[in-house]
């Protein structure tokens, strides 16, 4: 019985320690982040912090994971509900994109790690595989979307560049410049063009 309880001590704790990482980095960014902090922001030791995530690095591979796991259940959550094809493709798009709802805060994490995958080579891996499999998911929904358009790959990594830039910009700026009203015409008019030039 006591191993159960510490066992889901532990579990709590590693919840609150993330839901603490996604809060840090959403407000003051990942250079804030140290085991300290983290500890702090959490209400746990430091030494809790550092029993599930012992470095500064594994902090921030810990945000990025838990905002894709986040998502994936999300979406996944969403997408289970709608039978048309072409509105699971939409649900997807404005999910990258970060249209949905006020909270910015997976957004803001995804940015921040985003921008670190640029000089950190381990970060970069993770970036690179999370963002592969994320373009193939696209074209796999382009294509059941629009099936007789001849939609490949490129048109995926297109619409991913699109989602990207207007996620970025949601992400970073949170100013009135991309609403997400503004988003949305912007995901119409690539899907638009895609089905065009297919």
């Amino acid at each position: 019985m006591a191993k159960a309880e510490a066992m889901t001590e532990q579990d709590t704790n590693r919840d609150r320690i993330l839901d603490a990482l996604l809060r840090i980095m959403a407000s003051r960014g990942a250079d804030a982040l140290t085991i300290r902090t983290v500890a702090s922001e959490a209400g746990v030791s430091v030494g809790a912090v550092q029993h599930h995530f012992p470095t500064k690095d594994r902090l921030v591979v810990a945000a990025m994971t838990e905002v894709n796991e986040r998502f994936r259940r999300r979406v996944a959550a969403r997408l289970e509900a709608v039978n048309s094809e072409e509105e699971r493709l939409r649900i997807f798009c404005r999910e990258i994109a970060c249209v949905e709802g006020d909270d910015l805060t997976d957004g803001i994490v995804w940015v921040a790690f985003a921008a670190r995958a640029s000089t950190e080579t381990e970060v970069r891996v993770i970036h690179a595989a999370d963002w592969a499999r994320t373009e193939e998911v696209l074209l796999r929904l382009l294509v059941a979307a629009f099936p007789d358009d001849g939609l490949a790959a490129d048109d995926a990594a297109l619409l991913l560049a699109v989602l990207d830039g207007i996620a970025v910009a949601r992400a970073a700026e949170q100013s009135n410049r991309m609403t997400p009203e503004r988003a949305e015409r912007l995901i119409d008019a690539t899907l638009r063009g895609l089905r065009r030039a297919g």
